[in-house]
């Protein structure tokens, strides 16, 4: 007997390079990014392919191209055999960034040039 579906909402398929990085406790404990592929997305999250396995319950920091997710992880699970990585890690989205470049062009246009250091005479 088949399994019933348990997801609320649509998903829908993706491939696209993203990067993934495990959050700690403070800025200098976080994880080193590591490249995944999403493979499909949802309103409340997304499926990434990934050659290292992440532990379910881990705070994590997704980039995708102009856009920064963060989320954590509900489940990480052996990808079927012949799959291009070795894990599916899927993820539930709590927040979501988008336009990063234009924050990062905004940011730029907004610091104050260094001024000058003053020689003593």
């Amino acid at each position: 007997m088949a399994e019933k579906e348990k997801r609320t909402r649509p998903r829908i398929a993706v491939d696209a390079a993203a990067t993934l990085q495990v959050l700690g406790a403070s800025q200098n404990t976080n994880g080193v990014p590591i490249p995944v592929r999403v493979s499909d997305a949802s309103e409340r999250g997304m499926r990434v392919q990934s050659n290292l396995q992440v532990d379910a319950g881990l705070a994590i920091r997704l980039d995708i191209g102009d856009a920064m997710f963060l989320g954590e992880v509900c489940y990480c699970a052996p990808a079927p055999a012949g799959a291009s990585a070795a894990f599916n890690i899927g993820i539930v989205t709590e927040q979501c960034l988008t336009g990063l470049s234009g924050l990062r062009h905004l940011i730029s246009a907004l610091e104050p040039e260094k001024s000058p250091k003053l020689e003593r005479v």
